[in-house]
């Protein structure tokens, strides 16, 4: 019996789009939709789930020309549904695409072990959709929010992926949020991502380190009750705060030319952290520790009053600021 042929490789008739960023992904799809006349889509344009369709229906329609429009398109997704035993049948599909038909599959994710992944990467023009890195999605979401008719500094900007992550789709529902809560043409501030962007304001505790390092006892005081009544817990806010007085440690150890602390946050957080480390001896972060570690067994062992904890924990950590306390 003679050896199969193999399927010629893709000259742009199939197309896989690949990656978890929703918005990167709309985006490719978008550019692709234009070979097809936006005023043919709704009849030159037809998705399936591969979930539900099985290939053959896939294929009779891939190889049934509308009458329409000189060219169509069929949008596949729930690639991963499908298992070794469809390979050969996919390969058949691909290798048999006629020329008006443009197939283009879509994935968040896929396993790129599997031979469904290899035969698409092989046959299909592969367009990544993956996240993309801090800086560059900093960039990207004040490009975003400037269509939005939204004003987004650098600083915030870096300050909103830090919060959300760099997946650009994420982004653009937290900017389109924050359009409505601020009105198109207006500045975000760091109180509007606050009270938007609920991951957030966990960077509010890095204005709590900068009370605390003050020993400005009731400014921090106000500042934690503002906290809680955000909804932020108790246990968070002394989680966060152990980890800051880590990142405080390190810099206080460190010699003078030794390179910056590992600290995932905006660039201006971290200059915030490095001014605040200069307020600070070695012997009050351990002094500090101790009161951290207090404060966590309290509240892990089923404290009646979290409120109370971390405000004595607010009190032994301003020591020195007005009267001694008591607990």
């Amino acid at each position: 019996m003679p050896a199969r042929p193999r399927p010629r490789r893709s000259t742009g008739a199939a197309h896989l789009i690949l990656g978890e960023d929703s918005y990167l992904r709309q985006q490719a799809r978008e550019e692709l939709l234009r070979e097809v006349p936006e005023d043919a889509r709704a009849f030159a344009v037809r998705e399936f789930s591969l979930a539900r369709a099985d290939l053959d229906e896939v294929q009779r329609a891939a190889t049934t020309p509308t009458l329409l429009s000189p060219r169509q398109i069929l949008l596949l997704r729930d690639v991963e549904s499908l298992g070794e035993e469809d390979v050969e049948h996919l390969e058949e599909l691909l290798d048999s695409l006629p020329d008006f038909t443009l197939l283009i599959f879509e994935e968040a994710k896929l396993d790129r072990r599997t031979r469904v992944y290899q035969l698409l990467s092989r046959l299909c023009k592969e367009h990544s959709a993956d996240p993309p890195k801090d800086a560059l999605a900093a960039q990207k979401v004040r490009e975003m929010a400037s269509g939005l008719q939204l004003r987004l500094s650098r600083p915030r900007a870096e300050e909103l992926v830090s919060a959300v992550g760099p997946n650009l789709g994420f982004l653009k529902t937290e900017l389109e949020k924050l359009r409505a809560f601020v009105g198109e043409g207006r500045e975000v501030t760091a109180d509007d991502l606050t009270a938007v962007v609920v991951p957030a304001r966990q960077f509010i505790v890095f204005d709590l380190l900068d009370l605390l390092a003050e020993r400005r006892r009731a400014a921090a005081l106000a500042l934690l009750r503002r906290l809680l009544e955000q909804g932020q817990s108790p246990i968070g806010i002394v989680g966060l705060l152990a980890w800051l007085y880590r990142q405080l440690l390190t810099v206080v150890v460190q010699s003078p030319g030794a390179v910056r602390p590992p600290l995932r946050a905006p660039r201006e957080r971290v200059e915030q952290l490095l001014r605040v480390a200069r307020k600070f001896r070695r012997e009050e972060l351990r002094e500090a520790f101790a009161a951290l570690a207090d404060a966590d067994l309290s509240l892990k062992s089923s404290a009646p009053d979290p409120q109370a904890v971390v405000e004595l924990l607010v009190v032994r950590l301003t020591k020195g600021a007005g009267a001694p306390a008591r607990a």
